[in-house]
């Protein structure tokens, strides 16, 4: 029985140590200076023609690509900004572009060189799909 009190004396003892220094942590008092503006995502990746500003932007957010369909020219950028908190992919279904998996508050371009339909998903959430239309240049956007 004394050994048994000696024991939880010990644990006690431990946990009074724990809970004390848990509370002792480097966490700053000072205000933060984060504010409620959306910050410029972070682009994870590019494929050619790095640094090129995007012609239309594409945003990922509760679980959908906004707008779906998008119509372009060829030689046109487009930005896909990930605003939900779960990573998403743009995905061509034919292979031909894959941004792999891009986390909230980044984003990825993708500069689309041949005419024709381009339906993609994201891969970690295939219900989520949109299309890329790309027409020749100098065409009329139709919608």
């Amino acid at each position: 029985m004394k050994y048994r009190s000696s024991v939880l004396a010990v644990i006690a003892a431990v946990l009074a140590i724990v809970l004390h220094f848990s509370g002792c942590t480097s966490q700053s008092t000072q205000p933060s200076n984060q504010s409620n503006v959306t910050a410029v995502p972070k682009v994870k990746q590019q494929n050619q023609n790095s640094g090129q500003q995007a012609n239309s932007t594409a945003k990922i957010h509760n679980f959908k690509f906004e707008p779906a369909n998008l119509k372009i020219h060829v030689g046109e950028t487009i930005q896909f900004i990930n605003s939900d908190e779960e990573p998403h992919t743009v995905t061509a279904q034919d292979g031909s572009f894959d941004s792999k998996a891009i986390d909230k508050d980044e984003a990825w371009i993708y500069t689309f060189t041949k005419t024709g339909k381009n339906p993609y998903i994201c891969a970690i959430h295939p219900f989520m799909k949109g299309t890329v239309t790309v027409m020749p240049k100098g065409g009329k956007n139709e919608t």
